[in-house]
């Protein structure tokens, strides 16, 4: 009896574990956009199960047409959270992951240090925006460059 409890309260603890990871970023989920004149920044982010994101970044021309720029998985693997986008045209089309290193509310700052750039890739939503950023040093010189989305 003692070993079916056990079980039992193993079984509970797992499965309450596994579901707080997912609302940790469950924040993120939705359609964020940015409003260009040469057109739209669209990033939409899904669960994919109770430890994965999936997001994409998608440029929409003024005149309709798409581009895929980026596919990103968020994922809880091994006790650590991991940012790890797959930029098209760069790193020959592998992806590249970024260590979260920091999480707490609706933000998280995520590091690859031997990453060319960026180094840095930070999230943060406030009511219905969120902001992104990446930052890091490309050819000796710091940068960071800023995306101020609004919720759909």
């Amino acid at each position: 009896m003692k070993k079916y409890l056990f079980f039992l309260l193993f079984l509970i603890f797992s499965i309450v574990s596994f579901s707080q990871r997912i609302t940790a970023v469950q924040w993120m989920v939705g359609t964020w956009k940015i409003n260009t004149p040469q057109g739209t920044i669209v990033e939409i982010w899904q669960t994919k199960d109770d430890s994965t994101l999936q997001g994409r970044s998608v440029f929409v021309k003024t005149a309709g047409d798409s581009i895929t720029q980026e596919k990103i998985e968020f994922a809880y693997r091994n006790g650590d959270w991991y940012y790890t986008p797959t930029v098209m045209n760069q790193n020959g089309g592998n992806a590249v992951p970024f260590k979260v290193i920091f999480i707490r509310g609706t933000e998280f700052i995520s590091e690859n240090p031997s990453h060319d750039f960026p180094q840095r890739i930070a999230y943060r939503r406030i009511k219905q925006n969120m902001y992104a950023s990446i930052e890091g040093k490309r050819n000796g010189k710091y940068g960071k460059q800023n995306f101020d989305f609004t919720g759909e």
